[in-house]
């Protein structure tokens, strides 16, 4: 069992003004420094989403992130969670993300996802349609480029005429691929298929539901030959109690549940019903925050009665904490429940681990 650390590209009120060119650039390098403070601190992994046309986003996407982490870490693994591949051509993502692989000396992995918020493909003027074909061959493609020849792909929707990977990828066979899919049972079992690993989104989990998706997805994965491997997204805050984590964090992922209430993202289980019901106490189970045994606690329940092996963490929600306190954060969850949590599970030997990375 290992844990990273996502990197949120948001600060700010949704849809705030602009921010001015100083305001953009201290907020990059600060969200920079939360990778670097991570890998001091001992997270085995930095990961950094995709996100597009809004003024609380303060990234364009994962690559220029992960380009700069590349060199600004020695040890830690990075990677996309996710990458929509559905806004790209596959063979300008793949010279970038080799660049990244080069630069890290083969630390990269990518998350692959189709995408769901409409507002990324209407900024590129791409078609909300075949969006699973999309995603298949884009896949198809980057297999291809991976293999060090120059080749050509006549597909519906993507094409390349003697192309060729240059320079390659770091890793031998080129970096590995974790599958993005949450909320459809079919994009969860084609996780399987492309990816070596699945990857699940911080929302509360059924036990019921739970135990068909993932045992879908694991039913595929070995079908195929494959060890499963289960990657869990988690917000956290470690404190003195699970109170003081509340007061802390809670309250500002409280408003963004609500926000994806809203929205009709966060619906389909019994416990929240209603705006009012979702609350830090009812979210509770879901968080790994707390007292460091807890959070400790909850991550091995996690991992023993759902079958996680690994876990992504978020500190920070687009309205805050403030960076200060976050990089605090980073560092005492590091010490107090990553450290303790990777000194007594061994290292990580699966696909989805880069090679430099299983430690």
């Amino acid at each position: 069992m290992r844990i990273g650390y996502l990197i949120d590209p948001n600060k700010g009120a949704l849809e705030q003004p602009m921010p001015g060119p100083q305001d953009a650039a201290a907020t990059m390098e600060a969200m920079l420094e939360e990778g670097v403070v991570a890998e001091q601190a001992g997270f085995h992994s930095i990961q950094f989403p995709d996100r597009h046309g809004r003024t609380e986003n303060y990234w364009p996407g994962p690559i220029p992130a992960l380009t700069a982490l590349a060199r600004e870490t020695d040890k830690i693994a990075i990677g996309s969670f996710t990458f929509v591949a559905t806004l790209y051509h596959p063979m300008h993502a793949a010279e970038q993300f080799a660049a990244i692989d080069n630069l890290s000396h083969g630390r990269l992995y990518t998350t692959l996802s189709r995408g769901y918020h409409p507002g990324y493909w209407r900024q590129f003027g791409i078609p909300q349609e075949k969006l699973v074909g999309r995603l298949k061959e884009f896949v198809d493609v980057l297999n291809l480029a991976f293999k060090g020849e120059r080749f050509s792909y006549d597909g519906k929707h993507y094409k390349v005429e003697d192309g060729l990977l240059a320079p390659g990828p770091y890793q031998q066979g080129g970096w590995p691929i974790w599958g993005g899919g949450n909320a459809v049972d079919a994009a969860i079992r084609r996780s399987a298929d492309y990816g070596a690993c699945w990857t699940c989104d911080p929302f509360p989990l059924q036990k019921d539901v739970w135990e068909r998706q993932a045992g879908a997805y694991r039913d595929r994965a070995k079908e195929l030959g494959k060890k499963p491997f289960i990657v869990l997204m988690r917000d956290g805050w470690v404190a003195d109690t699970f109170e003081d984590a509340a007061r802390d964090f809670g309250d500002y992922l409280v408003g963004e549940m609500r926000f994806y209430f809203r929205h009709g993202i966060f619906v389909h289980h019994p416990d929240y019903q209603t705006e009012d019901s979702i609350t830090a106490k009812s979210l509770q189970p879901h968080w790994i925050m707390g007292s460091p045994q807890q959070c400790i606690e909850t991550l091995e329940r996690y991992h023993e009665e759902f079958g996680v092996d690994y876990f992504t963490i978020r500190f920070r929600a687009t309205e805050g904490p403030d960076f200060a306190k976050v990089r605090e954060q980073i560092q005492r969850f590091g010490e107090e429940v990553v450290q303790p949590i990777h000194r007594k599970y061994p290292a990580p030997d699966h696909p989805a681990i880069p090679q430099a990375c299983r430690w």
